[in-house]
């Protein structure tokens, strides 16, 4: 491999600025229990309710129930909405970036429903006093915290040093490790070949490892899903 003299900050510019070897982009669902996820929240939510219900204040049990209808979906279609994914190797090392897949309409929604939720926490706290947050701080905190939500594209990367191991998963995860680090991607069946064969092209030592981690898995874990190959 060649070998110049630049720091670190230096190498990842010239990574970036390589062209790619080897490029993939992928959908992935980042967790395959998101449905349920949801339905368990809002149940917790109504459960707060009614306990509210049931220690006298019976106004004020509508407020988690109605926090909790506009949470649930905000975790389902937002909070882990689908992903997608771009990964590249280079000569140098390797890239990746990843976004929400959300229209921009929903963030508006999103925001402005969440000064709503912060409205009705506050006035529930006036009304009542402290005793109101036992049920509502968390989502009033959680609705301030949405009213400047936004889709943030996350960016990472790794340089190579000679060395790389692949850790290829069942469920397509992987890790490519490197002597000092690693590298997470997502690595359809389908490319592992090609990819590998990049890999040794690029490096002086290449290992791989299979791990079956669907046999390894507990009853409730849930695993990411690759959804679409775009390219």
């Amino acid at each position: 491999m060649e070998k110049l003299d630049l720091d670190e900050a230096q190498q990842i510019e010239r990574l970036y600025a390589t062209s790619p070897e080897y490029e993939w982009e992928l959908i992935v669902n980042p967790d395959s229990s998101r449905t349920k996820g949801t339905i368990i929240s809002f149940i917790i939510f109504v459960l707060v309710g009614v306990l509210f219900l049931l220690i006298g204040f019976s106004w004020l049990a509508l407020v988690p129930i109605v926090v909790g209808a506009f949470m649930s979906p905000w975790y389902r279609y937002l909070l882990n909405a689908d992903k997608r994914y771009y990964f590249a190797i280079n000569q140098y090392g390797m890239y990746s970036r990843n976004e929400q897949i959300i229209p921009e309409i929903a963030y508006t929604i999103v925001r402005y429903s969440a000064w709503v939720g912060c409205g009705i926490c506050l006035f529930a706290a006036i009304l009542v006093g402290p005793i109101a947050f036992v049920g509502a701080g968390g989502a009033a905190l959680l609705s301030f915290q949405m009213t400047n939500f936004r889709s943030v594209p996350y960016k990472t990367q790794r340089l190579f040093d000679g060395y790389i191991k692949l850790e290829y998963f069942e469920s397509c995860k992987a890790f490519i490790n490197t002597k000092e680090t690693f590298f997470i991607c997502f690595i359809p069946k389908e490319k592992v070949a090609e990819i590998e064969s990049v890999l040794i092209k690029l490096n002086d030592t290449f290992e791989k490892e299979f791990i079956d981690d669907f046999a390894d898995a507990t009853r409730f874990q849930a695993f990411p899903v690759i959804l679409e190959i775009v390219r």
